[in-house]
């Protein structure tokens, strides 16, 4: 365990940036050893390896979320020979590691069994704060601190350290730190992921390099792997996986020697740059075994058929659009809370214009329930008290929204940094914008063209390097009429602007109401009055969907839902249906040059 000493032993007339100082507490004073972060308040000597955190007394208040156990942990230090011996017979750890990390031992309370028996105690402390302690009984029950602070196992280990590994459990720590590997911290709940671990720790983190993500070489290992590195960037992450189930099992079956071989052979993720075929191999035997990349689209039948005609994936640019009024937000909203439900996925909203925030989740309560928020409708209650707080439940990791504070004026850079700290912190899927003009350009000396262009290519390369979909919604310019005296259907050169926004977005669709009857001129189907056109307006690969094709929705304003045909969605989104819609789409069998054809206007050559 490192030393820690008091921040004010400090000396520095600075109040922000990062410096380099002599260590007040080492014998090393005649060289600058100690990194100083004074924004995040954590220092560290890289010559003794001691730690300081400023903000102790912050650590020590007992805050509304949280509360610290007894800091009596001393008092528990003496360890049993007998749990010596079994961590040491069973798990390979010996008893000068359980002191370096301060595992404890200590009677209490286990639920599960009904009574108090003998623990191993794992002890969180940030700086010299215990925070919060993990009971594991002989038998493999556990329990923790009553309310205590959710963060990771071990993070004094991560402070002022530019790579820093993450494994999934506490005796793959301690196997780690056995074997050499200082640098580790664990999740406190196993294969869980969860926001207020990465909230707590995000001061701790946010600089390190390089991840080595070293969580179990399982099924529930690998999603929690994916879930950290869509958090961390790509960019900065190495998949160990591990040659048995975890550090401390590779370590008894093959000693420690047998980590230093998984950690050498660690495989880099893709992110960007310069890539040989070794790098590409697994993807492209992936793509060869299990067909085209994952495409994603809601699965509740009240969707019709379209899927058929749109779905979306991850890394891409998906562009709506359409006349105010016509519903283009709503039916996205809709369409993304049916994503995050079906796929496990994340959103956050960027929505000035659907102000005050409370409003506006006011809207998403009655798509979640199928209900009115504000009075009874004909076979639509009201929604209750109770609906509003079983919407809160599902929606607390799933649903966030994003907007300036403190006077700010959002420009696009300021988004773009927002997104970057929302998938670090509460790892964001999707992210929503609407709409495009809500936003200040960060160069007010360039052409409005210009701007447009450079924001686009932005978005894009943002989806791709860092594995998200953006929902962007952009307004068209003011539309024709036809003959008949209607509003024409506008399309993703219709937007307002600049035709980037047709030839840059990886995808994109386009929402029409219909104010009269009238016929589809492509398929003679007879569209009622005040129907909703989804129509797809492009897909960057083919067996996303099709270009110009239509899916005819109803609209249910008490609930601010759309569906196909009589299929009235009454549902609440977080239950399952009756029914999912059943597959049938043909499947898109493609010759061999053209598995991946990207749809486009140019003339193939």
């Amino acid at each position: 365990m490192k030393n820690i000493f008091e921040w004010d032993l400090i000396e520095t007339n600075k109040t922000n940036g990062q410096i380099k100082i002599s260590c007040p507490v080492c014998d090393h004073k005649k060289t600058k050893s100690l990194s100083v972060n004074l924004n995040k308040g954590v220092a560290k000597c890289h010559y003794c390896e001691a730690i300081s955190i400023r903000d102790k007394e912050i650590i020590e208040d007992i805050k509304p979320d949280y509360t610290l156990p007894e800091q009596n942990w001393s008092n528990y230090t003496d360890l049993s020979d007998a749990m010596v011996k079994w961590i040491e017979d069973e798990r390979k750890i010996q008893q000068f590691t359980l002191k370096d990390l301060r595992v404890t031992q200590e009677e209490y309370y286990q639920p599960q069994l009904g009574k108090k028996v003998n623990n191993i105690v794992y002890n969180y402390f940030e700086g010299d704060v215990l925070v919060n302690k993990k009971y594991r009984s002989g038998g493999k029950h556990f329990t923790q601190s009553k309310n205590g602070k959710s963060i990771f196992y071990n993070i004094n280990a991560a402070i002022g350290e530019k790579e820093v590994f993450i494994v999934e459990g506490e005796f793959d720590v301690l196997a780690m730190h056995q074997a050499g590997y200082k640098n580790v911290i664990s999740l406190p709940n196993g294969a869980n992921d969860n926001d207020d671990v990465w909230i707590n720790s995000e001061k701790y983190l946010s600089d390190v390099e390089k991840f080595y993500i070293a969580t179990d070489n399982d099924t529930k290992g690998e999603l929690v792997a994916d879930k950290i590195v869509q958090r961390l960037g790509k960019y900065r992450c190495v998949r160990v996986l591990f040659k048995h189930k975890d550090a401390n099992e590779t370590m008894i079956v093959d000693s420690e020697s047998g980590l230093a071989r998984d950690i050498a052979n660690a495989k880099k993720y893709p992110s960007s740059g310069t890539y040989t075929i070794d790098d590409l191999y697994d993807g492209i035997i992936e793509l060869y075994d299990n067909g085209t990349p994952e495409t994603m689209y809601p699965k509740r039948s009240c969707f019709g058929n379209l899927s058929d005609h749109f779905k979306v994936m991850r890394g891409h640019l998906v562009t709506g659009t359409g006349i105010p009024s016509h519903g283009k937000s709503n039916f996205t909203e809709w369409y993304i809370l049916n994503l995050v439900q079906d796929h496990k996925l994340k959103a956050s909203f960027f929505s000035p214009e659907h102000h005050p925030m409370e409003l506006h989740q006011s809207t998403f309560i009655e798509k979640f329930h199928g209900k009115n928020f504000w009075m009874d409708n004909p076979g639509c209650p009201r929604i209750s008290k109770e609906d509003i707080l079983t919407y809160s439940n599902w929606a607390k990791e799933k649903i966030y929204t994003t907007a300036p504070e403190k006077g700010e004026f959002p420009t696009w850079d300021w988004l773009l940094d927002k997104f970057k700290e929302q998938m670090f912190i509460y790892g964001i899927d999707i992210f929503v914008i609407d709409a495009f003009n809500k936003l200040e350009f960060n160069n007010n000396n360039a052409s409005e063209l210009s701007n447009i262009k450079s924001v686009l290519t932005k978005l894009t390369m943002f989806a791709q390097m860092n594995n998200v979909i953006i929902f962007l919604i952009a307004h068209p310019t003011k539309m024709t009429k036809n003959p008949d005296g209607a509003y024409n259907h506008p399309d993703l050169y219709s937007v307002s602007g600049s035709a980037d926004f047709r030839n840059q977005t990886h995808d994109g669709f386009s929402v029409f109401r219909y104010f009269a009857e009238t016929i589809d001129p492509n398929t003679n189907e007879i569209i009622k009055k005040n129907q909703v056109s989804f129509r797809t307006e492009k897909v960057k690969m083919k067996f996303q969907g099709e270009i110009g094709a239509s899916t005819y929705f109803n609209y249910h304003l008490p609930s601010g839902r759309y569906y196909v045909g009589n299929n009235e969605p009454t549902f609440r989104i977080d239950q399952e249906p009756k029914k999912f819609r059943e597959e049938s789409a043909p499947v898109y069998v493609a010759q061999p040059h053209q598995a991946f054809d990207i749809n486009s206007d140019e003339v193939p050559f």
